[in-house]
């Protein structure tokens, strides 16, 4: 699914006829040209960074896996592209303790291991794939979409009506399996 997709239908459900006729023009050549001179289609733009952020931290978890090399049994979080929680550190296939303080993974000893995180997509344009989203209905995301443009532009009443769908999705879909993402050097 397109970002650009996810857009124009969230435009279509909000409305916005004139930015749709701008997103129907847009091309690899002409998007950052089209998201400075139109301030509307770059909020949706970057509210979907946000709606997707809260999709995938609390109901579409997505888990991806990176080895690192361990000196003073400390590896900083930060380190780990678009982290929200670890699910578990591996050395040699095999689970290891160790404990998150302070925005640092704790280890008993040092040496390389393999740390299982929960994250989520970075897009930078609008003509990049949200590919975990492959088996979901995009409705959720442009319910996501819709209700944070609403929020952000003091729209309450519509805000709970998307957020309400937005919710309703989400949560049918919370139970399926944590989607896995293949490695990939960001």
């Amino acid at each position: 699914m397109k970002i650009l997709d996810v857009i124009n239908d969230g435009a279509s459900l909000l409305n916005l006829t004139l930015d749709q006729a701008v997103l129907m023009k847009v091309s690899q050549q002409n998007e950052k040209k089209i998201l400075q001179e139109n301030p509307n289609i770059a909020s949706l733009f970057n509210l979907l960074k946000f709606s997707v952020r809260e999709l995938c931290t609390n109901y579409v978890p997505l888990s991806t896996r990176r080895k690192v090399k361990i000196e003073n049994r400390k590896f900083p979080v930060a380190l780990l592209n678009n982290f929200i929680r670890v699910e578990n550190v591996y050395q040699n296939d095999v689970p290891v303790k160790y404990k998150v303080v302070n925005r640092s993974i704790i280890f008993e000893r040092d040496g390389e291991y393999e740390i299982s995180y929960l994250t989520y997509p970075e897009f930078n344009s609008m003509f990049d794939e949200l590919d975990f989203a492959e088996n979901l209905n995009s409705d959720v995301i442009v319910f996501g979409l819709c209700a944070y443009y609403c929020l952000s532009h003091g729209l309450f009443t519509d805000f709970e009506q998307y957020h309400e769908r937005y919710i309703q999705k989400a949560n049918s879909i919370k139970t399926l399996k944590i989607f896995e993402i293949p490695f990939r050097r960001w």
